[in-house]
């Protein structure tokens, strides 16, 4: 079997967020499971710069096709990729899209049609009308692919939450499946070694509390600031990792940019707490990647994340905007480390049980063998 992802943005594009991570992790673990794996994607990288990368190369078995984006300020500041290219589908049997409101997947969705391809689609939180752009995006539903996760042959959600969000808009229940997004557990093996993360940045002695992710109004990042206004959490040390999308960065933090590979490990390692506070958020890898570093977390507890966090006990949750409670939270896992230590662990154990990428992948494959029969 072979399958084509399509995906605006993929690896090295870290600056976008979870998804290029998601698509690498899944189509890695199904190149390991034998499976013919493509992708489609664009140049896209950061706010001024283009992915220096081939039209065409092998990452870790993976075929990755590239297109160059007409505009790259207009991806970075709208989420507008115009790819001057086709999908190639050449020897596909399955395609996947990943995210809403892109016209990779515009395309690609028609040209497979026409060859009558099945297509399945993960949204990973991009139906919904939120945040930004909101009279945009309904105007885009309009003129393009607003009909596409109704028409797919099947649409993935990676949690109760993220089924309701498909249901709503309009999906049919049978066509509906949930696959929780994975975790590379052997990433975990060796970790750098604890205060390699404060001494790089001279972090002192104070505890530091982690947020690892873009920040936008939607991830809490405000109401995380907020905590900590007026000397409130004391000593501690607010850490934003992420590059600034839509907001800015609130003044008074350490704000290090997108961190990549041993760094973003190092800060986990460090984190005394790492803070998710985010809301319409249907899975979150952030907090996950931070148990298994070690790291307790607090997470939004009205969105997937939470849901994930609730089920494994491995976390406190708080409501969006509330910051009494955050900040309470916070307190409450600086203080007391031993039920910190617990719920690290239970959380460690939850992640092997549950989110391997081998099982991950195996999943997928049932499905697609599902839709092509």
């Amino acid at each position: 079997m072979r399958v084509l992802h399509v995906t605006p943005c993929f690896p090295p594009t870290w600056a976008y967020g979870g998804i290029p991570r998601v698509v690498h992790g899944l189509a890695r673990a199904q190149v390991r499971a034998g499976l013919g794996v493509r992708v489609w994607t664009t140049d896209v990288f950061d706010a001024t710069r283009r992915a220096a990368v081939p039209p065409r190369r092998t990452l870790d078995g993976i075929d990755v096709v590239v297109s160059r984006v007409a505009s790259n300020r207009l991806a970075w500041a709208h989420q507008l990729y115009l790819p001057m290219g086709a999908p190639p589908l050449d020897g596909v049997d399955i395609v996947h899209l990943h995210a809403h409101r892109n016209l990779l997947n515009f395309q690609a969705f028609r040209a497979a049609r026409a060859r009558g391809l099945p297509v399945v689609m993960t949204p990973n939180g991009t139906l919904p009308r939120i945040e930004r752009k909101v009279g945009a995006k309904h105007v885009w539903d309009a003129l393009f692919d607003g009909d596409v996760p109704r028409k797919a042959d099947r649409v993935i959600a990676t949690s109760r939450a993220e089924v309701r969000q498909v249901l709503a808009a309009g999906v049919h229940g049978d066509r509906v499946a949930r696959i929780p997004n994975g975790l590379w557990l052997e990433e975990f093996d060796e970790l750098p070694p604890r205060g390699t993360f404060r001494a790089a940045h001279g972090l002192g002695d104070g505890p530091i509390v982690a947020y690892l992710g873009q920040i936008t109004p939607r991830k809490g990042v405000d109401t995380l600031a907020a905590a900590f206004a007026d000397g409130a959490m004391g000593a501690a040390h607010l850490v934003l990792a992420g590059a600034a999308r839509g907001m800015t960065v609130p003044p008074g933090v350490h704000h290090t940019g997108t961190l990549e590979g041993p760094d973003r490990l190092a800060l986990l390692v460090d984190a005394d707490v790492l803070a998710y506070p985010s809301t319409h958020e249907v899975f979150g890898l952030v907090p996950l990647e931070g148990l298994m570093c070690g790291a307790p977390v607090v997470v939004g507890g009205d969105c997937g994340c939470g849901e994930l966090i609730a089920e494994a006990g491995a976390g406190l949750l708080v409501a969006g905007g509330d910051v009494a409670a955050l900040r309470g939270a916070l307190r409450t896992l600086l203080a007391d480390r031993d039920t910190a230590r617990a719920m690290v662990e239970r959380g460690r154990k939850y992640i092997a049980r549950t989110l391997d990428y081998a099982e991950v992948a195996a999943a997928h494959r049932r499905l697609y063998d599902e839709v092509l029969r």
